[in-house]
């Protein structure tokens, strides 16, 4: 209500006085974005040989908000190699700009998948093992088609066709941001080319998707067999959003039309995070 009497009261102003009235209000609205901001962090030393995954936060729902870092962070826990998480929504990789990104010995790197490669020659262990060379092309495969197509479709969902717009409350973002916010993504997914479709359409395209990866697993544990693999760490990133994460979106409604996705989502979580309770709450700072 002041803020209408407050423009109010501006258009019977002169031009200059509201130049000056627009300038002071602007101020205002920066001092309490400034305040809000989270407080800087004191950079923390680890000792030599420390794998650090930078991320955005735990929570709400799953134990981050990106898909990428619940990969990294899986794929750590299933082949039981120790690492440390740094929480910190606006930090993000000085060379791409990107999240997660890792540290290591000083070293940079982004990209999830480069980040496990990386990791691989360090620490010497095999991305692919107990693989055959088919099962590694198909793997890749389905991992490409869920990270760069599903993702968009997801994100398309989440962030700007959900009319509730719940992910953007979930995000704490202030609410005079979401419209610059929300045609900043919308840009980024029509480029991609998933956002020049219609909402029926992505959709569809997301439901077609997943249906693929059902085929795929069908009656057995994980993508291969009774054993997990980097692939199923993958999938289950971006499913774990989708089925829990997709606020008020339809991706939820749309994953439950594929009862041993939902089925597989529990047994990874389950498998590979019995603390997931604890990971997903906004508080938690593992």
């Amino acid at each position: 209500m002041a803020m209408i009497k407050f423009a109010d009261a501006m258009s019977d102003l002169p031009s200059a006085v509201k130049v000056l009235g627009g300038t002071v209000m602007a101020g205002v609205v920066l001092v309490a974005v400034w305040r809000r901001r989270p407080k800087p962090k004191s950079e923390k030393i680890y000792p030599p040989g420390t794998i650090v995954i930078h991320q955005l936060g735990r929570g709400p729902h799953v134990p981050s908000l990106t898909p990428f870092a619940i990969k990294l962070e899986t794929y750590f826990r299933m082949e039981n190699i120790p690492y440390q998480v740094e929480h910190n929504m606006l930090r993000k990789s000085k060379k791409t700009g990107k999240v997660p990104f890792l540290q290591y010995n000083g070293e940079e790197v982004s990209d999830s998948e480069f980040i496990l490669e990386f990791l691989s020659k360090e620490k010497g262990f095999n991305l692919h093992k107990n693989l055959t060379e088919e099962q590694i092309g198909i793997g890749r495969a389905f991992q490409k088609m869920a990270e760069e197509n599903t993702y968009w479709c997801f994100v398309a969902d989440r962030w700007v066709l959900d009319k509730t717009k719940t992910g953007l409350k979930e995000f704490n973002m202030p609410r005079f941001l979401w419209g610059r916010f929300q045609k900043k993504v919308w840009v980024q997914i029509r480029a991609q080319g998933v956002g020049r479709h219609s909402p029926e359409d992505i959709r569809h395209i997301m439901s077609e998707d997943l249906k693929a990866i059902s085929y795929q697993l069908g009656s057995k544990k994980f993508l291969f067999g009774d054993n997990a693999c980097k692939f199923d760490c993958a999938i289950f990133g971006i499913l774990a959003e989708i089925r829990w994460a997709s606020f008020g979106g339809f991706g939820t409604s749309v994953i439950k039309q594929y009862p041993n996705l939902c089925d597989y989502c529990e047994r990874m979580k389950e498998t590979f995070w019995p603390d997931w309770e604890e990971m997903i709450q906004r508080d938690c700072t593992k």
